[in-house]
């Protein structure tokens, strides 16, 4: 992991939060997805319901608002790979199953990094990804 990586992500959710949402949203940080898929192979043991809550994918932030859920990864130097995470987390996403009261709503994806990458913005053009770079 980079040094001081967590930090940093969390000065970013906090210039996405000040800048980029409306008050009153619900943000959920870190926000263990918790795929149906993955839930209904296990077992009802301790041991396999702790090893699962390890093993489910993080999103960096969840955010519900009337009519919309955010999808938001924030990575310090997006890349390529992320744009395909960001759409396997809209997969798992909706299939989560704390989420199903609102996945009637749009699924808005969000990638946020804090350098330009002209591939990286390319490509999450034709994937409806908003990318914003955040100032340092």
């Amino acid at each position: 992991m980079v040094q001081g990586k967590p930090k940093i992500q969390r000065q970013m959710s906090e210039w996405y939060k000040l800048y980029r949402l409306p008050p009153g949203a619900t943000v959920r940080y870190q926000y263990s997805i918790f795929d149906s898929v993955q839930v209904g192979r296990t077992t009802v043991s301790a041991e396999d319901a702790s090893s699962l809550q390890r093993a489910m994918p993080r999103l960096d932030m969840l955010v519900l608002l009337p009519g919309e859920i955010r999808l938001v990864e924030l990575k310090p130097n997006a890349q390529l790979k992320d744009v395909g995470q960001v759409l396997q987390y809209e997969r798992y996403l909706q299939r989560d199953i704390f989420l199903k009261p609102h996945l009637s709503q749009p699924i808005k994806r969000v990638l946020c990094s804090l350098y330009e990458n002209a591939s990286v913005r390319a490509a999450c053009v034709p994937e409806n990804i908003e990318y914003i770079v955040i100032p340092v």
